[in-house]
């Protein structure tokens, strides 16, 4: 990916965003908007192993893996990945190829009562942990191959209620690939949170303009007139970047207000958080909505949702809160539909000569930090 000259005149270097990062929240001093205007080539949106396969992303609710012996089994990014729960409560994943001659071994997700996975082609079989335990005609095959011989694991950490994976060996430990977000988020308790909602939208677009519609907000008066316009203070959105994510804290309508001044953001405001490279939070003090962003080619993306609640509140009966989130959750489908009406129209418009560059002013310093995130990950150094 290119960047335009002018961020870099503009002085947002790293360690501009490294201070950034640094600062207490919030301050007399914070800036509203904290990045300078940019721009990015509309043809670089292309990139995906350099970036997916190097960060840690949530694969699926724990609540998939309620029981011992549960699992998922995981394809997106040309990867197919099976995620389980072993008799010990802990959780294992790994790659769902056979290491025979490379077959699926697992078809879909379920329950394995007999802790044994066998191959549909020759007959190897494994155990939830991925480890053989099986191999017909055993003594004509190299035996220093199959004493060992397991299927290759992926790295596997459970937080905020979901299983979150990375495929790589050399990231960093979850708590510290997450940084600022880690504390920020363990706030809202979501290992008391339930995942009670979940869908999925396709859409003709490329995943970064995915990404790049849901991390600003001044398209809410014109995208969301029938669902956010009078509810959203969308122009006090107060953005905060902390590589390689980010985050902003947006008012509501007569409820921010009423609160003291001093109140944490995270009680006063609906808080909203990008996990690089794809994961959004959206946060309310009791219940939030968060997605997944999968590339599928260079212009098609699924958009996976789920819907997470905690206990009702202290007077509020299991009946009511539950007519509240199915209420609430029908509202964000309705607005996702409204920002699905639109992103198809990139679709249309991907290959025309007049696709050249993204204009990104100050409120939109997400979507820049972001670009320049891509970047670095995807451009070697000099």
């Amino acid at each position: 990916m290119t960047t335009s000259p002018d961020l870099d005149k503009a002085g947002a270097s790293q360690a501009h965003l490294d201070a950034e990062a640094a600062r207490p929240y919030p301050t007399e001093a914070e800036k509203q908007y904290p990045l300078p205007p940019s721009t990015v080539d509309a043809r670089s949106y292309t990139e995906i192993k350099e970036i997916f396969f190097k960060t840690w992303f949530p694969a699926c609710p724990s609540g998939d893996l309620a029981n011992k012996r549960d699992y998922v089994v995981w394809d997106r990014l040309g990867q197919s990945i099976v995620i389980s729960r072993l008799d010990d409560g802990s959780v294992r994943a790994w790659h769902n190829v056979c290491q025979h001659r490379g077959a699926r071994l697992v078809e879909k997700t379920g329950h394995c009562k007999t802790d044994r996975f066998v191959c549909p082609w020759h007959g190897f079989t494994y155990d939830l942990a991925g480890s053989l335990k099986f191999a017909p005609l055993r003594e004509s095959f190299d035996q220093s191959l199959l004493d060992t011989l397991r299927m290759p694991p992926v790295r596997a950490e459970e937080w905020l209620g979901f299983v979150w994976l990375t495929l790589s060996d050399a990231a960093p430990p979850l708590k510290t690939y997450m940084g600022a977000l880690w504390d920020e988020l363990n706030f809202y308790g979501m290992d008391k949170f339930q995942c009670r909602f979940r869908f999925d939208l396709k859409l003709n677009a490329n995943w970064k303009l995915v990404v790049d519609a849901f991390n600003e907000t001044w398209h809410v008066p014109f995208t969301h007139k029938a669902t956010l316009v009078g509810m959203m203070l969308w122009r006090e959105a107060r953005l905060r970047i902390t590589p390689p994510h980010s985050w902003m804290t947006l008012p509501v309508q007569d409820f921010t207000s009423r609160l003291p001044a001093d109140a944490d953001h995270r009680l006063a405001n609906v808080c909203h958080y990008l996990s690089f490279p794809n994961t959004i939070f959206s946060c309310f003090p009791t219940h939030l909505q968060t997605w997944n962003i999968w590339p599928v080619t260079p212009t098609e993306t699924l958009f996976t949702a789920w819907g997470v609640v905690g206990p009702a509140p202290e007077g509020v009966s299991e009946e009511s809160w539950s007519r509240r989130n199915e209420r609430d959750w029908q509202h964000f489908v309705n607005v996702s539909a409204e920002d699905k009406d639109v992103i198809n129209g990139w679709g249309s418009t991907a290959g025309s000569l007049g696709h050249r560059r993204y204009m990104f002013n100050t409120a939109e310093s997400r979507l820049t930090a972001f670009h320049e995130e891509v970047r670095k990950r995807t451009q070697p150094a000099g």
